[in-house]
């Protein structure tokens, strides 16, 4: 989905430019009701093609989907309320601030030093960010093996890219 479009840069720099000293104290023993909010972990349990109904007396437990229960944390939600009250939603490029936030990041954080913009690689997404890690260590016919249960999206990822996978 491409509503963020450079509003990922202000997520991205929030959470670059977090405070060292700051200490953050987040909740994550509340439960959520996420039926109806988009949930397909909770709401698509019984559907065709998803897992079926817990028995009775017993929960539904979401682990056959990536997808959190937990809220996002409020930096990022207050990022992306100020990028959506622009109305254009377009394609961007990484600009030179978002490098330059990853290298001085990697720096402070991990002493990394002559980190340059063309060392970084840009996804947008898990799928692109799985394949290019895995032409880095592989070719297409080269055999993966993937635990189970797995998102589909990964194993749909690797046949259509050429890359056996066992579980």
């Amino acid at each position: 989905m491409k509503l963020f479009g450079v509003g990922i840069m202000m997520v991205v720099e929030i959470c670059m430019n977090h405070r060292e000293d700051s200490t953050m104290k987040y909740d994550f023993t509340t439960i959520m009701d996420r039926h109806g909010k988009d949930a397909i972990a909770i709401d698509g349990v019984g559907l065709p093609g998803k897992p079926g109904l817990p028995d009775e007396g017993f929960d539904v437990i979401p682990m056959w989907i990536a997808d959190m229960n937990f809220p996002t944390v409020p930096s990022v939600q207050e990022a992306i309320i100020k990028r959506v009250s622009h109305p254009a939603f377009g394609y961007f490029a990484p600009s030179e601030e978002y490098y330059q936030s990853i290298i001085d990041w990697q720096n402070k954080r991990n002493g990394v030093t002559g980190l340059l913009p063309e060392h970084i690689g840009y996804e947008n997404g898990v799928l692109g960010g799985l394949l290019s890690a895995l032409t880095a260590y592989a070719a297409p016919g080269d055999a993966v093996l993937v635990h189970s249960p797995t998102y589909i999206g990964f194993t749909h990822c690797l046949n259509n890219n050429g890359f056996p996978h066992r579980t």
